[in-house]
């Protein structure tokens, strides 16, 4: 009589994300948000002293950029799940945002 086939690798059980990690990213995205819209009417005030920008144009430059900050997360997704894989899209983001800082 043959033996059951065993899996090479048992199962150990372990529980990662889920709603244990659900309070970081809720926390991680409301303090984005925040430092968002705090940085909203002092980039308003540089672009119009510093830039010589009138009050329409400044807040046009804020919107397309915000819309733009917005959209970005959905072309990682297409990448990542695409392309990439999530973790060389995370460390070309990462690189990115450390060329452009």
């Amino acid at each position: 009589m043959e033996k059951a086939e065993e899996p090479l690798l048992e199962d150990a059980n372990h529980e990662k994300g889920g709603f244990r990690t659900l309070p970081f990213i809720i926390g991680n995205e409301a303090l984005e948000k925040m430092a968002t819209y705090g940085l909203m009417p002092n980039m308003t005030l540089y672009l119009m002293k510093d830039y010589h920008m009138e009050m329409t144009t400044a807040s046009n430059v804020l919107f397309i950029w915000s819309s733009v900050t917005n959209f970005m997360p959905l072309v990682g997704a297409i990448v990542a799940d695409s392309f990439l894989g999530r973790f060389y899209t995370i460390g070309f983001g990462s690189i990115i945002c450390l060329m452009v800082i």
